[in-house]
């Protein structure tokens, strides 16, 4: 017998009960609200329990008020009343709840109870996977207990977990979803890229969490300043962490001009020093206001791997509890995994990425460097085919931005205006967006006015940029 007990998984069934009994005599009472927010039917242990309680959460969002009877009738209705124990084990367990006023420790107690019960299958299938599974190489096998513990975390948090869902879990997960997505200080909403112009275009959704961002551009079109733009935004102005990997430049680089941006400073005066105090003093305001959010962390790794962006970005997750975006600055520079063709080999980062985004529940921007091929055609605007060995990319992307600039090809030009071209947007619609592009610093412009400058300067630019817009 003692034995028998040992083995059963952690559970309380007296605070299952109590959580039963006390939403079926409080009803409608805040506390029972609170708890019903909090607890989900996945943590009762015993599956007649779950059903009851299901029951009741459904009661409740038809705005069905709660007590024995009703919540009996319900389960007849569907023929499970006599599964959960019939209308005398309803009735027994509001009769002896110990305490009313103790409901949201009670669940508490069932919450905590699933949550070791979650810990201990994680931990088994660890186990399981270095005895059992011979073909799957060492680093990998890391790699899938790093994620298991991150989902242990979110577990814990979140109480929600990995796997096949019953459509009513998915169903309760979506109504709650929608509503912090109707709150205006919800976080549940899409980020924005600090462009208002592109953030128009993105309405209402904005940049989707679990989303594959890709920006592919020639070089000095500005992939650079459009990072630094929507990082400093998301963590500046969404209070979101952020992680940059940035591969072609050092961190103080990097830092110089996200100043820059914020202040419309030339990056000289880190150089040649400021032509007045003031400009320091603004400087070193911006740098400081930055760096105060605690958001921002810059990594100038050369060649890092997939498995070290997912590595950092996990432990980003877990010091911050949640991280926003997710930047890789870029593609060709990282290291790649062996195999037979480049496409292959960087089709498994970027399927890496992807897989990244929705594991974070966060947004990863990919820079991804053009090929010099589309410099040959008459209408220079980049195509998603236009990434430099990258065929798969197209697949796992979510959105895919492309990033032109005429005076990049004309001298006579307007040199500061730029195209920021949304040829792929899966949650929504496409465009063009006109930015200006002023000390490494991408600003919002007036639209008609960008368009109409492009379109009057001669009849050949006419005939060329007429298929762009």
């Amino acid at each position: 017998m003692t034995n028998n007990t040992l083995t059963l998984p952690p559970q309380s069934i007296e605070a299952e009960q109590s959580v039963i009994g006390g939403l079926l005599i409080l009803g409608d009472d805040e506390r029972c609200q609170r708890v019903l927010n909090n607890l989900k039917a996945e943590s009762f242990y015993t599956h007649s329990h779950k059903m009851i309680y299901t029951t009741v959460k459904n009661l409740v969002k038809k705005q069905v008020p709660i007590d024995v009877l009703t919540v009996s009738e319900d389960l007849a209705n569907v023929g499970l009343i006599e599964q959960v124990g019939g209308f005398a084990y309803l009735a027994e367990m509001a009769k002896n709840t110990p305490s009313i006023a103790n409901i949201e420790t009670y669940a508490r107690i069932v919450r905590e109870k699933a949550i070791e019960r979650y810990t201990l299958n994680q931990l088994h299938k660890m186990t399981q996977m270095f005895y059992e599974d011979k073909t799957m190489p060492t680093n990998e096998k890391l790699d899938a207990v790093s994620a298991m513990f991150n989902q242990l975390n979110d577990f814990t948090k979140k109480g929600t977990k990995t796997g096949l869902k019953s459509l009513d879990d998915i169903f309760e997960d979506w109504t709650n979803k929608l509503e912090q997505r109707l709150d205006p200080n919800s976080d549940a909403r899409g980020l924005l890229t600090g462009i208002e112009s592109l953030d128009e275009l993105l309405a209402p959704k904005g940049v989707v969490k679990g989303s594959l961002f890709v920006v592919g551009a020639r070089p000095k079109m500005g992939k650079s300043a459009l990072m630094t733009t929507m990082s400093v935004h998301c963590a500046v102005n969404q209070n979101r962490p952020v992680a940059i990997f940035s591969l072609e430049m050092p961190t103080d680089q990097v830092f110089e001009r996200m100043i820059t941006q914020q202040t419309g400073l030339n990056s000289d005066i880190f150089y040649m020093g400021p032509d007045s105090d003031s400009d320091y003093t603004l400087a070193f305001a911006a740098a400081h206001k930055m760096a105060q959010t605690g958001n921002l962390f810059i990594d100038d790794t050369p060649g890092v791997s997939l498995a070290h962006i997912v590595s950092e970005c996990r432990r980003v997750k877990k010091l911050k509890g949640s991280i926003g975006m997710v930047f890789v600055d870029y593609l060709t520079l990282m290291k790649a995994e062996k195999a037979d063709r480049n496409d292959l080999a960087y089709g498994i980062i970027t399927k890496g990425l992807k897989n990244l985004a929705k594991e974070l529940d966060c947004v990863v921007v990919l820079l991804t460097q053009l090929n010099r091929d589309l410099e040959k055609r008459t209408n220079k605007r980049p195509l998603p085919s236009d990434s430099r060995d990258t065929g798969q990319i197209e697949q796992d992307c979510d959105y895919w931005l492309g990033i032109y600039r005429e005076g990049a090809y004309d001298e006579n030009a307007n040199q500061n205006i730029t195209e920021l071209i949304l040829r792929l947007n899966r949650h929504g619609k496409s465009g063009t967006v006109f930015v200006e592009q002023r000390q490494g610093s991408m600003k919002n412009t007036d639209q008609a006015q960008a368009k109409m400058a492009f379109m009057r300067d001669e009849p050949v630019k006419q005939k060329r940029y007429a298929s762009g817009f």
